[in-house]
């Protein structure tokens, strides 16, 4: 790299340097977690009635099953009601005395009462330093699990063996609700006599290898509706996840995952976070996402949330024929924070997906509003009868670019192919590069966007093939190594929109993509006060020369 070009950086390093040791940047605690060896697979659903099974119902269990449109389904309802014997799914599943059993949820809403408040054993915990919830050791969580989480399931019963497996009786788990729709069990987590969340997470499963959740409904949590960590083996099935602070559903540090058929709105940082997921395609040259991964996501709809879909050292993620829509940014997939394993992030593979208005500020409506300085319980999480169900709170706990279809903040061997992508009124796509001192690793230097790809996606155009129009279609900060755009399609009268200073516009495949050099890093330095936004602190609400949560003009054909 010439002496020139390091001059133009250095700037900008500073600043993101600066922002990284602020105090003000934003990520989830994790406790020190490791991906497992891969040799588990993805589970596979066991239909209705399976054996061994064990039924869970509530008082009202009868007269909702008697509702049940399905008279096949209705009859099997009101079988498996004969053999109830749990009033909350927590005794189910320590009752669980055999691998691959069966939890029936019968409709209902099931708040888990003996597992609300807080345990005796809870005070034995260190806090530990810094603010918020304490990062809980494994150990910590499976002799407390009700500390943090309304519904625990452990599967490793010798973790101080420091080999991570799952040989608990809890193994290849499936919960399913017995309904016609996700929304006939509800697992609701919701608010203590003080006004603060009840629980942390709702249903925990950590080292569960082969955990199928299926066909249920669970809201209103401080941080994930349904937290899943150093798994091998899972699958979200049919699952609503809403009026969360954080997450609806998180998985860290898995492998052979599965999300599908699911639903989620009102998440305050986002509804679909496939983070740290195994990284298993390490160290490629290739676009080899297509040949393994570590997570499949499809047939999802992520809607009305502050973000999508969010994945901090989001790898070999396969996400397809999903639908992002109506969030203050569809996608977002990053580098940023420290502490993720896997970092930094490559190789997703981003397939017909649509993509599209996502311009919703909840920033400027609930936070630089004064109402999510109200207590949890008084700002109206879960919106009122008669009030459309999407128009809950949502507390945006992340810098989320108010019309952003898909973000990449620093990532590498991506593949954007074949996705709808329209009405995003600041850009359809946005690719930046992030320095590894941002993740406290000066010494990688700039190692993140390079080698994306992004082919045949179709902007700027509804599914009518009517011009609905993008503010711009990709927003490059002409950083980075092999980066390429081709075969993409935009209305003819239009074509592609880009704000690349690049000659001759967004450099092509065949080409070999976009030079090593950083061409423009001024463009990576505007982006840098946003990174210090704090919804809890009122100065750093709406941060100098960071316009994220300006609402941009809709574009107009």
């Amino acid at each position: 790299m010439s002496s020139t070009h390091r001059r133009l950086l250095l700037p900008l390093v500073l600043v993101l340097s600066l922002v990284a040791g602020s105090g003000a940047a934003l990520g989830h605690a994790e406790r020190d977690a490791a991906f497992p060896d891969g040799s588990g697979e993805v589970p596979s659903y066991r239909p209705l009635v399976a054996e061994p099974n064990i039924v869970v119902c509530t008082p009202k269990s009868m007269a909702r099953i008697q509702k049940i449109s399905d008279p096949q389904l209705r009859r099997i309802n009101l079988r498996l009601l004969k053999s109830c014997r749990f009033r909350n799914l927590q005794d189910a599943v320590d009752q669980v005395s055999q691998p691959a059993t069966t939890i029936y949820m019968l409709p209902g809403v099931y708040r888990e009462n003996p597992s609300r408040n807080k345990p005796p054993c809870a005070e034995r915990i260190e806090e530990g330093e810094g603010e918020g919830a304490p990062v809980l050791s494994y150990e910590q969580q499976m002799t407390c699990p009700h500390a943090q989480n309304l519904i625990g399931i452990f599967g490793d019963l010798n973790p101080s063996d420091d080999k991570r497996e799952c040989n608990a009786a809890v193994c290849d788990l499936q919960i399913e609700g017995t309904g016609e729709r996700p929304g006939d069990v509800l697992i609701t987590g919701g608010f203590n006599k003080d006004g603060n969340f009840a629980k942390l997470n709702g249903i925990r499963g950590d080292r569960a290898d082969g955990l199928y959740l299926r066909n249920f409904t669970i809201e209103l949590f401080e941080f994930n509706a349904v937290y899943i960590l150093e798994t091998d083996g899972f699958v979200i099935d049919k699952v609503v996840a809403r009026y969360n602070d954080e997450y609806g559903f998180l998985t860290f540090a898995v492998d052979h995952g599965v999300y599908k058929n699911c639903n989620g709105y009102n998440n305050a940082d986002s509804l679909i976070y496939p983070g740290s997921a195994s990284d298993v395609n390490s160290g490629s040259n290739d676009y080899t996402q297509k040949k393994r991964w570590a997570i499949e996501i499809f047939n999802c709809k992520s809607h009305h949330n502050a973000l999508g879909y969010s994945g901090t050292a989001g790898n070999s993620v396969y996400a397809h024929d999903n639908r992002f829509y109506k969030n203050q940014s569809g996608v977002v997939t990053d580098s940023i924070f420290a502490g993720h394993p896997g970092l930094p992030q490559d190789h997703a593979w981003f397939t017909d997906n649509k993509i599209y208005s996502n311009n919703s500020n909840y920033t400027k409506r609930y936070v630089q509003s004064g109402i999510c300085d109200k207590p949890p319980a008084e700002r109206g999480y879960k919106p009122p009868k008669g009030k459309p169900k999407t128009s809950g709170v949502v507390c945006t706990v992340v810098p989320a670019p108010v019309g952003a279809g898909m973000v990449i903040a620093g990532g590498n061997w991506n593949l954007l192919e074949h996705n709808q992508v329209w009405d995003n009124w600041r850009a359809g796509y946005m690719l930046f590069s992030v320095p590894a001192a941002i993740r406290e690793e000066p010494d990688k230097g700039f190692d993140t966007s390079h080698f994306n790809k992004y082919l045949g996606n179709i902007m700027s155009l509804n599914p009518r093939g009517r011009p609905d129009l993008n503010g711009l279609d990709f927003w490059w900060d002409d950083q980075g190594e092999g980066n390429c755009w081709q075969n993409n399609k935009a209305p003819k009268d239009r074509g592609i929109v880009s704000n690349t200073l690049y000659p001759g516009g967004l450099p092509d495949c065949d080409s070999g993509g976009s030079e090593p050099v950083p061409n423009n890093p001024y463009k990576s330095s505007q982006l840098a006060p946003c990174a210090t936004y704090d919804r809890d602190d009122p100065e750093f609400r709406d941060p100098p020369g960071c316009d994220f949560f300006d609402t941009p003009e809709e574009p107009k054909p």
